[in-house]
């Protein structure tokens, strides 16, 4: 079938059994419900808005069956319309399959399904719901009459998500942890967290928030403080993360295979992470002296301590992967010389280790003072590993206002003994794709900011840079992404004296680590071309991270590692990358827009939101220790309470099983 035969989506009934001139609902892409999983034809859907339903080898009633089954498992049982709606309206629809619809007091399940929608706790009784109630508005001979169908290969999946979990690279479970720090425990929140990366703790002091800003809360008051309460889950867990894996070794099988991952930054480390869980054997090939790529390099002590870092890298050699430090690609071995050592896959997870200059005519880029971002955060981190002194002797410009500028400007604040750091950046604050938090801080260390400002020049006098040229910038019009464009003000140039400029534009790969008997191709961005399971052109070799799709962050790094790691397992499996069902669903879930904004539709009690204690501004200048202080086990238990717990149950019955569904429940 290639249309909808009939549904109900929005309280709107779609019938087409008895028409030519098929109807379904305005603006709602079905091609993309149908095309759900290639080959295998979808029969039938139901979510928050209703139900559709494409193909008559299979019943409403079936459909129905499999949403409400998952209804019942994921009732937290903190209210009883939920918990005990769901496990009557499942009795009821096994009844109807059965033949025996007759039988079923339908009024009486509508009338349960309307207490659970008018008085659940939660998105899953509240929204979950539609499905039967449109079914027995519009549709109720297809539940008294359901023929009883003969068992076939017929599969069900679905997911439980909400806004923040879409907006998580990763997908994880946050109203899942959030809810065991509620209850006070946060070893199990941590459990959940461990099912995506073993970074637990540096995640929770470093990740970018993409869930914050997707928090139904934000409609209320302000967002949940997810990355805090993932952080606390790890500090509180009663164990270090790296304890936690001391019988997670996982034996090799007969079918396992040997997969050599280069770079140990966050995606090679949470590839290796996953493939180790699957029983493959792992090697991970680093050019520097440690784990962490630049997680560990490039991220100041003060915002993540090395030693956290350490000791949760530490789970990949625990569970039975090895690290062979010391060992640059392209130098040391090739993908040639892994494949002939036995390699059955390879994941490239090199990262974007090449910092950038500012490329202004006629710069001088051996002058004394001027440096590349990434460059000099290494340079930092190698003389604090070694116990050797470093200071800066003068003031310093930072042009960019990104993450790494971030770094950058807090890092040299750090270094000097006097003197003025100051952040150029071309546009304004509100488009600094920096965490708006980070900014806040630098400015509570007294960074000065030129917003609006772009170089012109690098001043350099003997070799040495005095200053740096810039230029006033004025906004103009909204381009065809609503960023608005900016223009040099003519006149407006004026200089800044400094003996350090520091470009923190942004990274790019390093491709001369390539050579042509590689087979690995490059996008016209200079990224590795991969496609949507992260293949390369090279057979058998994969990649993620930054290298594939330009500077990120930590969690989107875990999250390509965590892809490409079920990808890679299903080649070695099946000789085929595998089919990832819930990257899909989260793609049908953003081109049809199935979640919304999730505003409350009631009222919500107002709940001040927790902050983390920290070191004073002028406790932070001159030393290194970490800023942030986290939240207490009282403060952590008010905050889980301000989650909404908005999930949203989607769920699509197919006319065959579905591949990779195993990978996606251990998630």
């Amino acid at each position: 079938m290639d249309e909808l035969i009939y549904g109900v989506w929005k309280g709107r009934a779609y019938d087409n059994r008895r028409t030519i001139d098929g109807k379904a609902p305005e603006g709602l892409p079905l091609s993309e419900f149908l095309a759900f999983n290639s080959g295998n034809p979808v029969a039938g859907f139901a979510g928050p808005q209703g139900f559709l339903m494409f193909d008559n080898r299979v019943t409403l009633a079936d459909v129905l069956l499999s949403y409400y089954k998952r209804v019942r498992e994921l009732a937290c049982g903190r209210c009883t319309p939920c918990r005990a709606g769901g496990v009557m309206i499942v009795e009821a629809l096994e009844a109807a399959c059965e033949g025996r619809g007759s039988e079923v007091d339908w009024e009486r399940i509508r009338d349960i399904a309307l207490q659970m929608k008018e008085t659940s706790l939660c998105g899953i009784g509240l929204t979950t719901p539609e499905p039967i109630l449109g079914a027995l508005e519009h549709f109720p001979e297809l539940l008294v009459n359901a023929p009883v169908m003969p068992a076939t290969q017929r599969d069900f999946i679905s997911v439980a998500t909400a806004p923040c979990i879409e907006a998580c690279p990763a997908k994880v479970n946050v109203p899942r942890y959030i809810d065991y720090i509620r209850d006070g425990h946060p070893e199990l929140a941590t459990g959940v967290l461990l099912r995506h990366y073993p970074l637990v703790g540096s995640c929770g002091r470093v990740c970018v928030r993409p869930c914050e800003t997707a928090c139904a809360r934000n409609h209320v008051d302000r967002p949940v403080a997810i990355k805090d309460l993932k952080r606390y889950a790890a500090d509180y867990c009663g164990q270090t993360i790296e304890a936690l894996f001391r019988n997670e070794r996982v034996e090799p099988t007969p079918v396992s295979k040997r997969v050599a991952v280069i770079g140990a930054g966050p995606a090679g480390i949470n590839c290796a992470y996953h493939l180790l869980r699957r029983g493959h054997m792992v090697d991970i090939y680093e050019e520097h002296a440690g784990a962490g790529g630049m997680a560990r390099l490039g991220i100041p002590a003060y915002r993540l301590p090395n030693s956290l870092l350490e000791t949760e890298t530490t789970a990949i050699e625990r569970m039975g992967g090895q690290y062979f430090f010391n060992s640059r690609f392209g130098r040391d071995f090739t993908l040639d010389s892994l494949f002939r050592r036995g390699y059955n896959a390879v994941f490239l997870g090199v990262g974007c280790a090449l910092g950038q200059y500012l490329n202004l005519p006629g710069e001088d880029k051996s002058a004394d003072g001027y440096l590349k971002g990434l460059d000099f955060l290494v340079d930092v981190e190698g003389h604090q590993s070694r116990g050797e002194p470093i200071e800066l002797d003068g003031d310093v410009v930072v042009v960019g206002c990104g993450n790494v500028a971030m770094d950058c400007c807090r890092t040299a604040r750090r270094l000097m003994k006097g003197g003025r750091v100051t952040v150029s950046y071309r546009r304004t604050r509100a488009s600094a794709p920096a965490d708006p938090e980070e900014i806040k801080a630098a400015m509570e260390e007294d960074i000065g900011f030129e917003f609006l400002t772009a170089p012109v020049e690098v001043i350099v006098e003997d070799g040495r840079v005095t200053g740096i040229r810039l230029v006033r910038m004025a906004e103009g019009e909204p381009d065809a992404s609503g960023r608005r464009s900016v223009r040099p003000v003519e006149g407006s140039e004026f200089v800044v004296p400094c003996r350090y400029v520091i470009a923190a534009i942004g990274q790019k790969l390093d491709t001369s680590i390539f050579c042509e008997a590689d087979g690995i191709r490059l996008t016209k961005r200079g990224t590795i071309e991969v496609d949507e399971s992260l293949r390369t052109s090279r057979e058998g070799v994969f990649a993620g991270g930054d290298a594939s799709s330009g500077p990120t962050s930590l969690i989107w790094g875990m999250a390509q590692g965590q892809n490409a790691a079920m990808a890679i397992h299903e080649y070695l499996m099946t000789d085929a990358p595998g089919f990832n069902p819930r990257l899909r669903f989260a793609d049908l879930i953003r081109k049809a827009d199935l979640l919304g904004k999730c505003v409350p539709d009631r009222p919500v009690v107002f709940r001040p939101r927790r902050e983390i204690g920290m070191l004073s501004a002028a406790e932070r200048v001159g030393n290194w220790e970490e800023v942030e202080h986290g939240l207490t086990e009282s403060d952590a238990r008010e905050e889980a309470k301000r989650c909404l717990r908005c999930y949203r149950l989607f769920g699509v019955k197919t006319l065959f099983p579905i591949p990779g569904k195993s990978a996606m429940d251990e998630l």
